[in-house]
């Protein structure tokens, strides 16, 4: 009698401690892997797929969500396994051709024309100039009466990857893909010095929005997550302070040279660094650019046609708006009082929100002794960033997730420091509903209920933060 229920109760015991984890596994597994299948069988996850997409992208997240409890439930889980899980959805993924977005077409035409000695800065997309380059990946390319948006360390690696394939998606996914794996690394490295557990990094690995946007969407978010990772695992490295303090600024250079969000870390950096490291990283990034500049311009000036170093950041910052919270929020109002000019009266006052936000954390971080606390208050700009800013795509979030490990609770801390997760968690989620703009292909006209869905929790859950926060 006592060999003949063993085995059912070793079972029971085994899908007590394990079931959740289990049911999360086998729920991200199947929604990646129906959205394979949605992308085999439609050749798209946009327009008429677009709700089936964010279907099977919902049980994705809700997998995930069990994944945090039941790893936490359990305190811990082999990084291996975190590992392996976290790459074999990413390889579901690897199969589709991105569509929910078209970045990916336009750093391949980057890095083509660059590899025929153009610049990507010198020529709107659709210029005459670059007819005798043209190639079908030209057609596919977004905004085609611009010139390049991407700074120069995108541009190296657009380069070096359209250099190997100039002509197919699927290797700058694969080299997204395996440098978000480098990411995890460096998160896991970073946590443990932070006196956090490795096993956290499953809250980044596992997200479906990081999955989504780098194995599928392939975008160059992953390599300025490699380089700030980097730029803060030197500075915090216990070995080799004279390598690592000469290398940490100028990988933070890189990073602020693929996209501009890195700046946001400087004030407490500035405490971490020496003075001669920030002397540095101003040096690099100047010295980076001066070459992309010289050759085809600065695009400070002149026609809003996107050419030059920083003609179509000029044109990002003057024109574009989408799926916005209280920036949206404030324009609508100075509109409805008659306020002139709405949208530029906004930008100034998100702008010294920005710069007042800024300023509080340099002041506060100087008190901060420890890295993990320096950690959290490097993600405070970055919170500010996501609900200020006039522009939010969904791989916008990809940089504050990367921090998101470092807001969880150590062993000793109280457990309603969780809180300060889910503002950030909720809105991994509700940002993948915008893609229903994508919903009509003739009309990219945003869905008014979609934003109230999106900011109203995530206000909410901010304000319960700061009202339940720990003392510090």
């Amino acid at each position: 009698m006592t060999d003949s229920t063993q085995p059912s109760g070793s079972t029971h015991a085994f899908l007590a401690r394990n079931g959740g984890l289990l049911f999360a596994v086998a729920a991200g597994a199947a929604a990646y892997a129906a959205l394979l299948g949605l992308h085999l069988h439609s050749g798209t996850l946009r327009a008429g797929t677009t709700p089936a997409t964010l279907s099977w992208y919902t049980l994705a997240f809700a997998g995930y969500i069990a994944a945090i409890f039941a790893v936490e439930r359990r305190r811990g889980l082999p990084l291996g396994l975190i590992f392996a899980v976290g790459i074999g959805f990413r390889v579901l993924l690897l199969f589709t051709t991105p569509t929910l977005s078209d970045d990916v077409y336009r750093y391949m035409w980057d890095g083509y024309v660059a590899n025929h000695g153009v610049s990507p800065y010198a020529h709107p997309i659709n210029s005459p100039a670059l007819d005798p380059l043209d190639t079908p990946q030209r057609a596919l390319a977004n905004n085609a009466w611009m010139a390049s948006p991407y700074l120069p360390a995108a541009q190296y690696l657009f380069a070096a990857l359209a250099w190997v394939s100039p002509a197919r998606p699927l290797l700058f996914q694969l080299a997204m893909t395996g440098i978000d794996v480098l990411n995890a690394a460096l998160l896991v490295g970073l946590l443990r010095v932070a006196g956090l557990p490795g096993y956290r990094l499953l809250l980044y690995f596992w997200n479906p929005l990081v999955v989504v946007e780098v194995a599928h969407g392939a975008h160059v978010d992953a390599w300025m997550i490699l380089l700030t990772l980097l730029a803060l695992w030197l500075a915090a490295a216990p070995r080799a302070p004279g390598t690592f303090a000469l290398l940490s600024p100028l990988s933070l250079a890189l990073a602020t040279l693929t996209k501009p969000l890195p700046l946001l870390l400087l004030p407490v950096l500035f405490w971490r660094w020496q003075f001669w490291q920030l002397g540095l990283y101003a040096a690099a990034v100047i010295l980076l650019l001066l070459p992309a500049g010289l050759s085809a311009g600065w695009g400070l000036t002149g026609p809003l046609n996107g050419a030059g170093l920083f003609g179509a950041i000029r044109i990002y910052s003057e024109q574009w708006i989408f799926n916005s919270g209280i920036f949206y929020a404030l324009e609508q109002g100075l509109t409805s009082i008659g306020a002139g000019q709405p949208n530029f009266t906004a930008k100034l006052i998100i702008g010294a929100a920005m710069l007042l936000v800024l300023a509080g954390v340099w002041l506060k971080s100087r008190r901060a002794g420890h890295l993990l606390a320096h950690l959290r208050w490097m993600a405070v700009p970055l919170m500010a960033y996501v609900l200020l800013t006039p522009t939010l795509h969904p791989w916008y979030l990809l940089l504050l997730l990367a921090f998101v490990p470092f807001l969880s609770p150590q062993s000793a801390e109280p457990r309603r420091q969780w809180l300060a997760l889910l503002p950030w968690l909720y809105l991994s989620w509700a940002a993948a509903l915008s893609y229903l703009t994508y919903l009509n292909p003739l009309d990219f006209s945003e869905v008014a209920w979609v934003r109230h869905v999106e900011w109203w929790p995530v206000l909410g859950l901010l304000l319960l933060w700061l009202f339940r926060r720990p003392a510090t």
